[in-house]
């Protein structure tokens, strides 16, 4: 757009100075947003991994999907939200402009390739027994006496069961299967998920949130966060944070964590 010289030669001095403002305010308008950044079209995505994120009956749901559209409401900025499996959205990630992925542990070897908006939420992974079982396990050797451990079979999990020399365990695959050992009594504890992620299952499985409870023996911690492409402007990454964070303040947090909860 070429913007026209205002020649005020014939106007007296206070009538000039009315007209020059007038002026630059209608080039403020026509201008200013492009001065102080430039708004990028964001492609947020994420993987299956339930309760956090998974697709329900064609649409993607779970505890971080609804945060992040809590947060664009917040922003009054949406963006469709999809899915890929985890490879494929880490390539896209690390390759593509402009992409926000959810939800990320933020190590030390991605630190510094990506921009971080943070943390979603800080989960925690416990070890679990039946509601009917009396037995307390304050420490990791009260865990290495008990009878069989229900661990899964790769992962952070059970790298870290393995790290601690925790050697009572069977290792199986499915989140339900593990649980199932632990209902017929075969095995006195399992660990594998967050408190949402064991909600979830005893759901799906037709089983009271509250029949397992979670042990005093914390096994590892994982905030979550919304990972972005460093192509993304400084003042974007700014703007979700403190979004995010008025979130994570209000009711509506607690609301949507319940829900995930019960």
């Amino acid at each position: 757009m070429e913007v026209i010289p205002l020649n005020l030669s014939f106007v007296d001095s206070g009538r000039r100075k009315l007209i020059f403002l007038s002026y630059f305010f209608l080039l403020s308008l026509l201008f200013g947003p492009r001065l102080v950044y430039s708004q990028p079209e964001l492609r947020v995505i994420t993987e299956d991994w339930a309760p956090y994120n998974y697709r329900d009956q064609g649409k993607v749901v779970g505890f971080s999907t609804e945060i992040v559209h809590t947060v664009m409401d917040e922003l009054g900025e949406h963006y469709p939200i999809e899915i890929y499996p985890g490879a494929r959205g880490d390539r896209m990630l690390k390759t593509l402009p402009n992409v926000m992925h959810f939800s990320l542990f933020r190590t030390p070897e991605r630190e510094n390739r990506f921009k971080w908006v943070g943390p979603i939420s800080k989960q925690a992974v416990y070890f679990y027994k039946r509601k009917d079982n009396p037995q307390t396990y304050r420490s990791i050797k009260d865990i290495k006496q008990a009878r069989l451990i229900t661990v899964p079979h790769k992962g952070l999990v059970a790298s870290r069961v393995a790290a601690l020399g925790i050697t009572n365990v069977i290792k199986l695959s499915e989140r339900e299967k593990q649980f199932s050992l632990l209902f017929s009594d075969r095995a006195e504890l399992s660990v594998n998920v967050s408190p949402l992620g064991v909600a979830h299952y005893l759901k799906m499985m037709g089983k009271p949130v509250d029949s397992l409870v979670a042990t005093d023996v914390k096994l590892v911690e994982f905030p979550l966060y919304i990972a972005c492409s460093k192509e993304i402007p400084d003042e974007v990454i700014q703007r979700w944070q403190k979004a995010l964070d008025k979130v994570k303040a209000s009711d509506k947090y607690q609301q949507i964590y319940k829900k995930y909860l019960m």
